[in-house]
């Protein structure tokens, strides 16, 4: 049975009619049709590519190592996922992008290598967890409570390197760029902390190092218990500001190698300050100024040996007075015999 209506059977003729049976099918195929419910919208499956002791983990939202010590290893983009160590001491490398998601050591002391936290729509984390863990991350930049880019080192003496830190946290102090050591004695060494980035050492006593706390914006860098020490990296002199900044040492006896530079910083809580530093923003303090050893006073001078005065004149051998002449015995005799005859 013909699917062309009736007129246009009669009525078409030529290329004219093959356009006008095109139309006619497909109006009908589209009337005829039975009506299709729309389909409801499916999540997108997390993709990446990971291999755990080098062999390819599964798709999906969770790549986890085993309860001994694991090599996990991402070349590409985590958006999505979490992956997790779990047990042992692991040694976890993201070459890509941490995109609203979480990596975790577990429990161990483990190393944590990633490239920039990106928060889209939610947090972007690294945690140690429980260690003494070596966290390395690019940068760390957050944007309110939401949309956090946080590293944490949790329990153990941890040591995290990190680029930049900034972000500026949402209601109650929360989110944002934050890098925090939380429990131990932990080392943090940092790149630029500002547009409201933030440091946290947490409890004990830890050392934390930035390239610049504020120069842009503001930063803080809050050290918490302990005697803590903070500092620029190697030691230097930390500039806190041009704008703003603030470093609060906390509790204990802290050492503070910091500047501020500007009248909108505060600087807390430390102890041990350094000395006036006359060499201008971001120099060192100079050692006290030595004598030029070219023109330190010299030793009292000594008489040259080829001038040292003479001793005294002795006369010469050859000039010397000869002694008395002694008489001849023979003259004495004839002197003897002459007395006698008188």
């Amino acid at each position: 049975m013909s699917v062309t209506p009736p007129s246009l059977r009669r009525s078409a003729r030529g290329p004219a009619a093959l356009t006008a049976l095109l139309a006619g099918v497909a109006a009908v195929t589209v009337a005829g049709a039975p009506a299709q419910a729309v389909a409801p919208h499916k999540a997108r499956v997390p993709m990446h590519q990971c291999w755990v002791n080098d062999v390819p983990a599964p798709p999906g939202n969770q790549v986890n190592g085993t309860e001994h010590d694991d090599h996990i290893f991402c070349d590409s983009d985590l958006e999505g996922v979490t992956v997790s160590g779990g047990n042992g001491n692991d040694m976890i490398e993201i070459r890509g992008l941490v995109i609203d998601s979480a990596v975790m050591g577990g429990e161990g002391d483990d190393v944590i290598r990633t490239k920039h936290l990106v928060p889209q729509t939610t947090f972007s984390m690294v945690r140690g967890n429980r260690g003494n863990d070596i966290i390395k991350v690019a940068t760390v930049r957050g944007d309110g409570a939401k949309l956090g880019a946080v590293v944490h080192g949790d329990d153990g003496n941890d040591k995290i390197t990190t680029g930049s830190v900034s972000g500026a946290p949402g209601q109650f102090n929360r989110g944002g760029g934050i890098v925090t050591g939380n429990d131990g004695a932990d080392t943090i060494k940092t790149g630029v902390i500002d547009f409201s980035g933030r440091v946290l050492g947490g409890s004990e006593s830890d050392t934390i190092e930035a390239a610049a706390l504020g120069p842009e914006s503001g930063g803080l860098i809050q050290a918490g218990p302990g005697d803590d020490k903070i500092s620029g990296h190697g030691g230097a002199i930390l500039i806190v500001g041009e704008h703003w900044g603030s470093v609060d040492a906390g509790v204990g006896r802290d050492d503070c190698k910091v500047k501020s530079v500007s009248t909108r910083t505060s600087i807390s809580s430390c102890e041990i300050l350094p000395a006036a530093n006359p060499g201008g923003p971001g120099a060192k303090p100079g050692k006290p100024a030595q004598p030029d050893k070219a023109t330190k006073p010299g030793k009292p001078a000594q008489p040259d040996k080829a001038t040292k005065p003479a001793k005294p004149a002795q006369p010469d051998k050859a000039t010397k007075p000869a002694k008395p002449a002694k008489v001849a015995k023979a003259a004495g005799s004839k002197v003897t015999a002459a007395k006698r005859k008188h």
